[in-house]
């Protein structure tokens, strides 16, 4: 028989694998892209300037001197609102997260890196959890990386870390990770990723926005009851419920350690609420009206695709807010066009994400839908929060995971022609056909649509200029055509990259160039604006002539002033100087309450006594006051005119006398009467049962005023009330020649303390043991979930050993 010759070999190269995009090629685009849009920060040395990123600088300054110089950990600041708790308002509260600890140490050891390199890093892990979010519950790497680069760069996000809100973005970074973290410990983890969710979580609440803390752990409530209703009406296709029930009481239970581990901000903050605005309302809250003021309407909802569908922000908004910089809800019709396919889609994550959407919408509207009310009424703390709207990141981050599992499909139909289903193709025509009228109506019905839009502008907004509504309509047009023709692009695109025409990656890089291309010029234009020189956000920065002058008018605690034009700033409290007003979200309640009463009205001879007797010795203020000829000006500073207030008191004085009023809002009345003298006389809300006086030549002089303690040298012929005008709050003590002494609660909102005649020192002191407390049981905690860790990490490497963790 011949012998078969062999064929010859071809010469071909064997065809190379497609080019895939793995997860850590996926934190590379999305650390590029966050590089590229900031740009300024990164490239030009530029950081962010705006009212609200240098606000907290009156309790940075302040705290910083203290801790670093005086080597006190600063739990109170005496220079804002009368004096308030620093730590457990969260204002400022140093050391405790410990993420930021090796974020510090490179900042110092490694000057050159940009302003801002911490923001910039949890913009990149908010999109990285998003991914992983979006891989775990069923996404692609491409439609991940679509999700995340859509909730990274709404304009929402982009405004809460360049307007200064840092907790909220930070913190916001974290709700992908949680909802991560659960899903893999639902699915099948091991006890290390049931630590780590103890410990993410704990470390969410130590960074100090609770409001984003409860909406997180409202979204992983809402996964847990799903997967459990799936679990219970499909037992043959999920898990077997007894299961699922039983790791869900186990999530349960790393909430439970992540309340602990954040129990040294969490105890503190609790113990507060009470005393501050957010606890002294109706029912223990902030009160219902209060807390829905910021409710978005429903009209505004076409503003998730259009940007200036209710005017961006500003002097243009006629939404319901009182007033916005840019549209809370927006998204961009990409992102909207990308998830229509993944309506087709099933299973938990799918229906927690529409639960999430349809939720957060429900409570963004505040006082325009019943839900919040019910809420407010029923679910526990959440009366204790303001800003409906804020709530609508869940929303975003359920329109990015919809865009996630959207272009998913596309790409898995384009791949395996058996799983195409008409549905989707369907679906996308019907939206291209949708945006073409819209474009369409657009281009040919402006004329008709103008009066109609001018009309419920100035329905919804009171006083809002035609002319403004005629500038916002050509704005809201111009977005209208801008957003129907990227939809059509996007539409199309899926349509033929389902159809095959368009390799996988590069119809990714499109899809999101589309992305970028839509939400970029928004939120840049919500950025731009707070962009500034770095060298003038340092420590001086606030710092003019009316600073220099009242720097020099006499010690820290000497004197208080009044700001009238900056009454709502900290800017002077940043400088040791004490005011009588201040920016905090959740101010004391009886500074509050002081405020209503007395300086609501503006009617100086009565407000005159209150201000002797609060050691207000200065008033600033642009322009001459009215009815105050008995100031004297002593400076014009730059434009800033700074009055003397005659007859002021020093913040300690002795008093021989006290009458006991009731109710105690009628002390508000008493000491505002021009014949009253605050010298001579202290109004109490229960009588002590003290017999006082001489007090004829008896002196109070301050030795010591520093944040947590003052010291006060006393000398009297008779007993007498030592009063100091300062904040009275329950966590103060008081000894007197080292003997405690109950301080009294006098004027409504300031400290007095019974003395006996002669001569005596009176030491306050600010002790509070939900700071001690906590403490222990934030370390407790942690050690907890770092057993969980580590057995966890044990178990799974034995697993793996094993020759059936090896088959």
């Amino acid at each position: 028989m011949a012998e078969k010759k062999p064929k010859p070999r071809s010469l071909r190269p064997p065809a190379r694998p497609p080019l895939t995009l793995s997860t850590a090629w996926a934190a590379a685009v999305l650390g590029l892209l966050v590089v590229m849009f900031f740009h300024a920060l990164v490239l030009e040395g530029k950081t962010f300037v705006s009212p609200d990123a240098l606000a907290p600088a009156g309790f940075v300054r302040v705290g910083e001197q203290s801790l670093y110089h005086d080597h006190v950990y600063p739990l109170w600041n005496p220079y804002v609102f009368l004096g308030m708790p620093s730590f457990a308002s969260g204002a400022y509260n140093p050391l405790i997260y410990p993420p930021d600890w090796p974020l510090a140490l490179a900042q110092k050891a490694l000057p050159f890196l940009p302003d801002m390199t911490w923001m910039l890093i949890y913009y990149v892990l908010a999109g990285f959890f998003t991914f992983k979010l979006a891989r775990e519950w069923g996404a692609s790497a491409e439609g991940a990386l679509i999700g995340a680069a859509a909730f990274v760069f709404a304009p929402n996000l982009i405004a809460v870390g360049s307007h200064g809100h840092g907790s909220q973005l930070v913190d916001s970074a974290y709700l992908p990770l949680m909802l991560w973290l659960t899903g893999r410990w639902m699915r099948a983890g091991g006890l290390a990723d049931l630590g780590w969710l103890a410990v993410a979580g704990g470390f969410q609440m130590l960074r100090g926005h609770a409001q984003i803390c409860f909406y997180t752990w409202i979204a992983v409530a809402v996964y847990l009851v799903v997967v459990a209703i799936a679990a219970l009406a499909r037992p043959a296709a999920n898990a077997p419920p007894g299961r699922v029930i039983v790791r869900a009481l186990a999530v349960g239970g790393a909430m439970a350690l992540a309340f602990g581990i954040a129990a040294f901000y969490n105890l503190p903050l609790k113990d507060y609420a009470r005393w501050s605005i957010r606890g002294g309302g109706e029912g223990g809250g902030v009160g219902l009206p209060y807390a829905t003021s910021w409710s978005m309407a429903p009209w505004e909802l076409p503003s998730v695709v259009i940007p200036w569908a209710v005017g961006f922000g500003g002097q243009t908004y006629w939404g319901a807010m009182p007033f916005t910089d840019y549209p809370n809800p927006y998204m961009g019709m990409v992102a909207i066009a990308a998830l229509v396919p993944a309506l087709l889609e099933r299973g938990a994550p799918r229906v927690t994400a529409l639960a999430l959407a349809v939720v957060a919408l429900a409570v963004s509207f505040g006082k325009y839908f019943p839900l919040y009310g019910f809420l407010y009424a029923h679910l526990p703390l959440f009366n204790k929060f303001r800003i409906p709207v804020m709530i609508i990141v869940l929303f975003q981050l359920a329109i990015a995971l919809g865009a996630a599992w959207g272009w998913s499909r596309v790409l898995r139909e384009r791949d395996d022609a058996h799983a195409r289903r008409p549905g989707t193709q369907r679906m996308l025509l019907a939206l291209a056909a949708l945006l073409a009228v819209g474009l369409v109506a657009g281009v040919g019905g402006q004329d008709a649509m103008r009066d109609g839009y001018i009309r419920s502008a100035m329905e919804h907004r009171p006083g809002y200029p035609a002319d403004a509504a005629a500038f916002t309509y050509t704005h809201f047009v111009s977005d209208l055509l801008r957003a129907c023709l990227l939809g059509l692009a996007a539409a199309g695109l899926m349509l033929a990259t389902r159809a095959g025409r368009i390799a996988r990656l590069p119809a990714t890089a499109a899809l999101l160039a589309l992305v970028l291309i839509e939400l970029w010029p928004v939120s840049g234009e919500v950025m731009h604006p707070v962009i500034g020189d770095r060298q003038a956000a340092n420590i001086e920065i606030g710092r003019d002539e009316a600073v220099d002058f009242l720097e020099k008018a006499g010690p820290p605690g000497s004197f208080r002033i009044l700001p009238v034009d900056e009454f709502q700033s900290n800017r002077f409290a940043g400088f040791a100087i004490a005011s009588v007003g201040g920016a905090h979200a959740a101010k004391p309640k009886l500074t509050q309450d002081w405020i209503e009463a007395v300086l609501t009205d503006i009617d100086w001879p009565r407000i005159t006594p209150w201000l002797r007797l609060l050691n207000v010795r200065y008033m600033v203020a642009r322009q001459p006051l009215p009815g105050t000829s008995g100031f004297t000006m002593v400076r014009d500073a730059g434009g800033q005119l700074i009055f003397e207030v005659p007859g002021v008191l020093p913040r300690a004085t002795v008093v021989g006398a006290y009458r006991v009023v009731t109710p105690a809002h009628a002390i508000f009345d008493s000491i505002g009467s021009p014949a009253h003298d605050p010298a001579g006389v202290t109004y109490l809300e229960k009588d002590p049962g003290l017999t006082l006086g001489p007090v004829a030549g008896a002196k109070a002089e301050i030795t010591s005023y520093r944040l947590n303690d003052v010291a006060v040298r006393v000398a009297s012929p008779g007993p007498a009330l030592l009063r100091l005008a300062d904040l009275w709050y329950p966590d103060w003590t008081a000894t007197v020649d080292g003997r405690p002494a109950e301080i009294l609660r006098a004027d409504y909102l300031l400290r007095a303390v019974p003395v006996p005649a002669g001569e005596h020192t009176v030491e306050f002191r600010f002790r509070t043991e939900a700071v001690r407390l906590g403490l222990v049981v934030s370390i407790a905690s942690f050690a907890a979930a770092l057993g969980l860790l580590a057995v966890g990490i044990v178990r799974s490497r034995a697993a793996a050993a094993s020759p059936a963790g090896a088959r």
